[in-house]
């Protein structure tokens, strides 16, 4: 496993500080906050890549990061889009089996993997911390299966824009931090049929597009009926 310096220097990253982060505000509500490295990771910049060693698990201060695989054909899936507070890099053996990649500029938390464990032996509201994290990140796995399983085209458009406005906090005005090309390999669609989706939608009064990346949710009736 590189070393987290070496890391950081071969994929650009800047690491905020080389000490455990005591007292640190950007994760002072969970016991995880004593045991990790902040990194800040630039736009379109790994934070790792397919194949390499898995010895850290992160956490996400700000920005956003996706998880991407590519297929034997050349095509990419886009498995998960992490967002403030989400953790994610965790594997069932040594390697990681896709690229976790910024979305924007963002920063993380990198914890070892073996600290963690160390750590949880000793703490019981650090494995609470943990388990519970690692739980909402299986819940949204599972609810990406179920969209692509079974949901067509507008119905996953309309569960994704729920979706992100749940999870940002957002209220009626949505600021995507991807572009469609990301949306479409995240909802298993093409760019085509995504940008006719979120036509089809405004045509049907349930958002208005103020520019490429905002989307005001005019009726979210309409929405959670479509994505149900």
């Amino acid at each position: 496993m590189l070393t987290q310096a070496a890391h950081a220097t071969q994929l650009n990253h800047q690491p905020d500080i080389a000490l455990p982060l005591r007292g640190k505000r950007a994760d002072e509500t969970s016991g995880l906050g004593a045991l990790g490295v902040v990194m800040s990771v630039g736009r379109n910049m790994e934070v790792y890549a397919e194949g390499e060693p898995a010895g850290n698990v992160y956490k996400v201060i700000s920005g956003v990061v996706r998880i991407s695989k590519l297929l034997p054909d050349g095509r990419r899936q886009i498995s998960a889009f992490h967002m403030p507070g989400d953790m994610f890099g965790f594997e069932a053996d040594d390697l990681h089996h896709a690229s976790a990649e910024a979305v924007t500029p963002v920063k993380v938390i990198a914890y070892k993997w073996q600290s963690l464990l160390a750590a949880g032996c000793r703490s019981a509201s650090l494995v609470r911390d943990l388990l519970n994290l690692t739980m909402v990140g299986l819940r949204q796995t599972q609810e990406h299966l179920l969209l692509l399983g079974r949901k067509n085209a507008l119905e996953r458009v309309a569960a994704f824009l729920l979706d992100t406005a749940r999870r940002t906090k957002s209220g009626s005005v949505v600021e995507l931090a991807m572009a469609r090309h990301d949306i479409a390999d995240y909802l298993g669609l093409t760019l085509e049929t995504v940008s006719r989706m979120f036509a089809e939608l405004k045509e049907r009064g349930a958002i208005r597009l103020e520019s490429a990346r905002r989307v005001h949710l005019l009726d979210r009736d309409q929405l959670a009926a479509l994505s149900a």
